[in-house]
């Protein structure tokens, strides 16, 4: 079993195989990934088995995503955007916002292994 070296694994090594009872085993079969994705291991045939976020895992061909850990251990990372005070052109910076938070949007983010959010913008 392979996992990412980034957050994500810290957060499955640290937090997820303790609370499932597993640290002990997956110290001794899982490899830490540091210069690659996981999902190109995992296609080279070097692990069965990877975890890493979907968003890393979906463009990799060779693999089949076989789904999300459990919602009980799932960590969810939201991913944010903002507009400088110096920006150079603010009406251009809240559509590029306002289009990635929009419905026309979603399927894209989607097929790249995100979940888009809906909220209203406040503008």
């Amino acid at each position: 079993m392979a996992y990412s070296a980034s957050a994500s694994g810290t957060y499955l090594s640290t937090e997820v195989f303790p609370k499932l009872g597993i640290a002990e085993q997956m110290s001794k079969t899982a490899r830490k990934i540091y210069s690659e994705r996981v999902g190109t291991v995992v296609a080279r045939g070097d692990a069965e088995l990877g975890f890493q976020q979907v968003s890393e895992l979906m463009p990799i061909p060779g693999i089949d995503f076989i789904g999300e850990i459990p919602a009980e251990v799932q960590q969810t990372v939201l991913f944010s955007a903002g507009i400088t005070s110096n920006v150079s052109s603010l009406d251009a910076s809240r559509d590029l916002i306002a289009y990635l938070a929009s419905p026309k949007a979603a399927p894209t983010i989607q097929k790249a292994g995100l979940k888009p959010l809906l909220p209203p913008l406040p503008w």
